[in-house]
């Protein structure tokens, strides 16, 4: 259990480094979501994994303190820019994922982590291809393959800030172009994936899954 937890809690956190957007209200924002911890505190994600009474307790307890965490995080790296912010809070974020695993391997199950895992990889979509080390190992992924998915990501991080800083407030509207981004990059990412490979990324993502939102 304890390894796929690990590789639960990896997922998301990087995606952080999107600035304000990220992580805001319950729901944790757009890439708060990937967070294992966020997941865990969504109804349809814990009704999905058979969560009991005390599980779901445990859940929404790790779930507020992650979120947190997230804004402590956000706040430590708010006078750095560029490559600077982003190393911080990859570190801030490893710092935060150890923590998170501690505490979730207390509560939930093998089967419960493993599709945890899988509806994790799901709400990353191509984040989860570029930046979790044990999905590229999975792969296989070449050096080549590495940097193109990189890129790919980075074109898309950027138009996500221009579409907030754009967005004069609408946030709804923002949040659409977005999901619609996420879906184009994921097709671009994927596409450099051999046959082999996207069978495999398939089979990670198990059955599709539709995590049920609800904004306060």
């Amino acid at each position: 259990m304890n390894a796929t937890i690990r590789t639960v809690l990896g997922l998301g956190l990087v995606a952080l480094i999107a600035g304000p957007a990220a992580a805001q209200g319950r729901g944790g924002g757009m890439f708060g979501r990937g967070n294992a911890a966020i997941l865990l505190s969504n109804a349809s994600v814990q009704k999905e994994l058979k969560l009991d009474d005390d599980q779901k307790k445990k859940a929404e307890e790790l779930a507020e303190k992650t979120r947190e965490k997230m804004q402590e995080n956000r706040e430590a790296t708010q006078g750095l820019e560029g490559e600077e912010r982003r190393n911080k809070m990859m570190e801030l974020n490893r710092e935060l994922g150890a923590a998170t695993h501690k505490a979730i391997a207390e509560f939930l199950k093998t089967d419960q982590a493993h599709r945890l895992h899988q509806i994790a990889l799901q709400q990353q979509g191509a984040m989860a291809l570029a930046n979790d080390p044990g999905v590229a190992k999975k792969l296989n992924l070449t050096d080549s393959q590495k940097e193109d998915i990189q890129t790919i990501q980075q074109e898309m991080m950027q138009e996500m800030r221009t579409i907030f800083q754009d967005s004069q407030g609408d946030r709804e509207a923002a949040m659409k172009k977005m999901g619609e981004l996420r879906q184009q990059t994921l097709s671009k990412v994927e596409g450099k994936l051999n046959d082999e490979q996207r069978k495999a990324w398939k089979e990670m993502l198990g059955a599709p899954f539709e995590v049920k939102w609800e904004e306060n």
